[in-house]
């Protein structure tokens, strides 16, 4: 499949990690909230954008919150639990292998 635009290389990513998560917040179990497919490591600070699925989780709006404190703050600050390395656990991934999986994906590319 090849992503044209980022619009495409976005939707591709949240499709992947909200089936990856059978569509329900990897945080609280939320299954009828508005759900997030956030970035774990800021897609500023990843290769190609770090829109791989190693590097996403589904967040409901409360969870996703939360999450983004850690990139509010720029790194200084988290709530427990949201912290990146305790996201990247509940999928089975780390920061080394999302930044594998993004530098090895043409963004362009699915």
């Amino acid at each position: 499949m090849v992503l044209t635009t980022k619009k495409e290389i976005r939707q591709h990513f949240r499709d992947a990690v909200f089936k990856r998560d059978n569509y329900v917040c990897r945080k609280c179990g939320a299954k009828d909230s508005k759900l997030d497919a956030h970035h774990i490591t800021d897609r500023h600070d990843m290769p190609n954008g770090g829109y791989v699925a190693e590097n996403g989780i589904s967040l409901c709006e409360t969870c996703h919150a939360l999450a983004e404190v850690w990139h509010a703050s720029g790194q200084a600050n988290f709530e427990t639990g949201y912290h990146p390395d305790d996201l990247y656990k509940l999928i089975n991934s780390s920061w080394a292998e999302a930044w594998e999986a993004s530098e090895m994906r043409d963004t362009l590319n699915g």
